[in-house]
């Protein structure tokens, strides 16, 4: 079963310590609140959310992001209804990013005084730079995308969303035998593996194919992760499977498949500890 930290929607991540009772609640109402949408739910869990010890680092917010992305769409009356009393810079740049995800520009300008006056954390507000108008736009570039589009998975229970992570890992992996391998080595690397694989990706591939790689076994650890809790992920996974069997991306996927649940290597649920999403990954050996 996931322990959930860093990312209370989809914070996916298998094995870290255990969680507060109130972190667990919190985290486990936003990761299967596709699963019972009622709107009293998210009453309050923003208040609760942002005051969970874990919240202070900015990664628990990019998936924040997405999850309210999809909300904002559907249920734009109720938005004020949510909000807490006093918002945190990193609450209210999170916020910003999910309007605009939305497609919701109206929500936006309503709502621009109370969120300009929380403040914007620089680090998130630099993870979000160039962020489209519609989720379903996103171009995955960091792990910071891959977390904004689970958050949108688990608001939604929309194939689309895990969808688009496939296919950014099948793209990437399809390129080369060599890649689908190191791809795979860095997932099992990141699942706690042998931790080999970090230094010979640069030499080997270069900085930029090096850092795509590190993206790249990231989506497939969370792939591999949330078809265990989620059907609609596997089924995803099972569709790709089924179309495109001898590619290199239904091999690596198959084979994590296979692999044991171990604890994994990274700090977040979608991303990986040597994953810096402003440069090309340093990652340990």
């Amino acid at each position: 079963m996931f322990t959930f930290r860093l990312l209370a929607l989809c914070s996916l991540l298998v094995g870290l310590s255990p969680l507060q009772a109130g972190e667990r609640d919190v985290a486990r109402e936003m990761a299967f609140f596709y699963r019972n949408p009622r709107s009293e739910i998210l009453i309050g869990v923003l208040d609760r959310y942002q005051g969970l010890p874990s919240r202070a680092d900015w990664r628990a917010y990019p998936a924040l992001a997405g999850f309210l992305a999809v909300l904002f769409r559907t249920r734009a009356d109720e938005i004020e209804g949510w909000l807490p009393a006093r918002l945190t810079a990193k609450s209210a740049t999170a916020l910003t990013a999910a309007l605009l995800l939305s497609g919701n520009p109206s929500a936006l300008a309503k709502l621009k005084s109370r969120l300009d006056s929380a403040g914007q954390d620089e680090k998130l507000r630099a993870e979000f730079a160039g962020l489209p108008s519609r989720l379903e736009e996103i171009r995955i570039r960091t792990a910071t995308h891959l977390d904004i589009l689970w958050g949108a998975s688990f608001a939604s229970g929309d194939a689309r969303f895990p969808r688009m992570i496939v296919e950014f890992f099948a793209r990437t992996v399809n390129r080369s035998e060599q890649i689908a391998l190191d791809v795979t080595k860095t997932t099992i690397a990141l699942m706690g593996g042998s931790s080999e694989i970090y230094s010979q990706l640069k030499p080997k591939h270069g900085d930029a194919v090096a850092f795509e790689i590190i993206i790249a076994a990231t989506a497939l650890w969370s792939l591999q992760s949330n078809a265990r809790e989620h059907e609609f992920v596997d089924q995803v996974i099972a569709q790709y499977l089924h179309e495109f069997s001898a590619t290199y991306a239904a091999k690596a996927l198959t084979a994590i498949r296979n692999v044991p649940r171990r604890s994994p290597a990274g700090p977040s649920a979608t991303r990986s500890r040597c994953t810096n999403t402003s440069q090309p990954p340093t990652c340990p050996t």
